[in-house]
This record gives C-alpha cells, sequence and structure tokens, in this order.
C-alpha cells in the first residue's frame, strides 16, 4: 500500500462560520472580476465545499483562503446551486498539515458560544442572495455578515461608493469598498428579529436560479 493511501482522510461537515476568499484562474487578483469572499461548508485533506458568489466551471484553477486552514489551492470539482467543491493539490505532508489543523479546529469548534441576537455583525445562515440595481440588473451575491444597518457584499461586480443597490429586498447605499466587496448601508435600520429573511433572495429569483442549475 502507499504512503499516501494509508493516510487518513478527516472530514469535518456542516460548516457555517468560517469565511473566507477565493481567486479563480491564475490570474493576478482583481475585486469583483476574479476575487470573492466565501464560506466553508465542508473541509477534508483531499478537497473542500463552500458558498460562493461565483461559481467557475468544472476544472477550474482556484485558491482559496481562510485565517484557520490557511490558502489552498486546487481545480473545480463539483457545482452546486450555492457554489462549488474543489478537489485540493496537495503533498504528503500538506496533507498531514492541514489534518492537523481540520482536527484542531473540530476539537474547538464549540468551546465557546455565540448570542446571534446581540452580536452587533452576524453572519447569514444562507449567506448567498441576490443584488439588484434600480434599472432592474441583478445577479447572485454573498453576505459576508450584516448588522441592523448594513451589510458586507461580495459579488461580481465593484459599484461606486454612492451607488444605490438593493440586497436581498433591503436596500441602500455603497458606502466603502473592500479588496472582496462592498459595504452597504441601509436606509433604514432593520428590525433585528426580520433582518435576515429579508435578505434572502426572493423565492421566485430562487426558482429562476434552482431551474437554471438543473439546466446545466
Amino acid at each position: 500500500m502507499s504512503e499516501d493511501l494509508e493516510r487518513p482522510t478527516i472530514a469535518l461537515h456542516g460548516i457555517t462560520t468560517v469565511a473566507g476568499r477565493y481567486v479563480i484562474g491564475a490570474q493576478p487578483s482583481h475585486p469583483g472580476i476574479n476575487l470573492f469572499a466565501c464560506r466553508l461548508r465542508m473541509i477534508c485533506s483531499d478537497s473542500l465545499r463552500m458558498t460562493a458568489p461565483v461559481i467557475p466551471q468544472i476544472g477550474e484553477p482556484v485558491s482559496v483562503s481562510f485565517a484557520s486552514f490557511g490558502t489552498l489551492t486546487g481545480t473545480v470539482a463539483r457545482q452546486f446551486e450555492d457554489g462549488f467543491e474543489i478537489g485540493l493539490e496537495q503533498s504528503a505532508a500538506e496533507r498531514d498539515k492541514l489534518n492537523s489543523k481540520i482536527t484542531n479546529f473540530s476539537e474547538n469548534l464549540w468551546t465557546t458560544t455565540s448570542d446571534r441576537r446581540s452580536a452587533q455583525r452576524v453572519m447569514p445562515s444562507n449567506p448567498r442572495t441576490v443584488i439588484a440595481r434600480p434599472d432592474n440588473w441583478s445577479q447572485p451575491c454573498l453576505i459576508v455578515d450584516y448588522s441592523i444597518s448594513g451589510a458586507a457584499v461580495s459579488a461580481a461586480f465593484q459599484p461606486a461608493v454612492g451607488e444605490i443597490v438593493t440586497v436581498g429586498r433591503v436596500t441602500g447605499e455603497v458606502v466603502r469598498l473592500f479588496d472582496f466587496g462592498f459595504a452597504v448601508r441601509f436606509f433604514e435600520p432593520q428590525s433585528a428579529d426580520n433582518i435576515e429573511g429579508l435578505l434572502e433572495a426572493p423565492e421566485e429569483w430562487r426558482d429562476v436560479m434552482r431551474r437554471t442549475f438543473r439546466a446545466v
């Protein structure tokens, strides 16, 4: 049996609180073109799955970075309605190192508690939604985090500061640009009890996305 086959594969599923960023292709990274935010969903020593605003083609190279796991590279192996999975390209030593990080992360995952209602900024349970402009232009986006007064967003475009956009069903103004996206300040503070539902994509838009994905 080869050395690689003897090495165990440690998998961690159901992750909901690890945000990162990814670059599609081998070109220099540019926000809104090939650099975007993402949310990790599953990771093991051979692959990872994430929720993302832009879904690359099968076989396309991707580099993804998470604070807890470092920078990982691979190619797109599967596409999903809300993101994609990449197969990781690693040496045996790199696989061992990642396995160790996954083990440490798993052991510490439930050692802290959080109160979603009292947190100033919250990571939504369903981060992939839709962003629209007043001229009815719209596309998928990813909410990095939000508060009752605004949200950090990543999408396949970089708007101008001052531009009016609607995230889900909440309208606001772009107030700042990041390397992976931009910040939107809502015109009115939202209810802490209702805001996450308002930030989700309208059902009719989600139906269109599901039909489009099944047709691919």
